[in-house]
């Protein structure tokens, strides 16, 4: 009552191993047909309320730092306009507006020398935001004391190169906000 070797395998094969490739390339073909919605990040998603057209009137700055409300706005514009399923345009062709305001923007001293020079500054800053239909003047989203900050190097013999870190620290801030503001809003992170 010896079975070959060779029966044997084929019994395996055949019974726990075809339904196992079976259902593997099945799950495989489902996966790859099924169209489930899925998008290339930053392209996709959609504003709350069926939001089809945004305006974007420049931020109010309410810091004293002159110039700060140009760049977080830009960078916002700039986020908005390469999602697909919405366009950008003037306040009088939008469904929505989308308001925000500066609130602070703070240098603090985070390195020092041994003689106490700084360093190193912290670039801080807190931003509220706003997304409001106009028909009806309903909020569909809104974020307060959103913040950030960005670390950047001072050159004690260059102070415009100083100044070049900082704006650049503050550009980098503006474009990973409106990276995160546009995911909170359209991709539902």
């Amino acid at each position: 009552m010896g079975y070959k070797k060779e029966t044997i395998r084929t019994t395996i094969f055949q019974r726990v191993l075809v339904p196992v490739l079976m259902l593997t390339v099945y799950s495989l073909l489902l996966f790859l047909f099924s169209g489930c919605g899925y998008h290339i990040a930053g392209k996709g998603g959609s504003m709350p309320g069926g939001i089809k057209t945004v305006s974007i009137p420049f931020f109010k700055n309410l810091t004293q730092r002159p110039g700060v409300e140009t760049v977080i706005t830009t960078a916002i514009v700039d986020e908005f306009i390469n999602i697909e399923s919405i366009k950008v345009v003037s306040v009088e062709e939008s469904e929505a507006v989308f308001i925000g305001s500066i609130r602070s923007y703070v240098l603090t001293p985070v390195s020092f020398d041994r003689t106490d020079v700084t360093q190193e500054y912290r670039l801080s800053i807190e931003v509220e935001f706003t997304l409001l239909r106009r028909s009806d003047n309903k909020t569909l989203w809104q974020v307060s004391n959103l913040s950030d900050y960005e670390d950047f190097k001072v050159n004690t013999l260059d102070v415009d190169a100083t100044k070049t870190a900082e704006w650049d620290a503050l550009k980098k801030m503006a474009k990973d906000m409106a990276r995160l503001v546009k995911e909170q809003i359209v991709e539902d992170f």
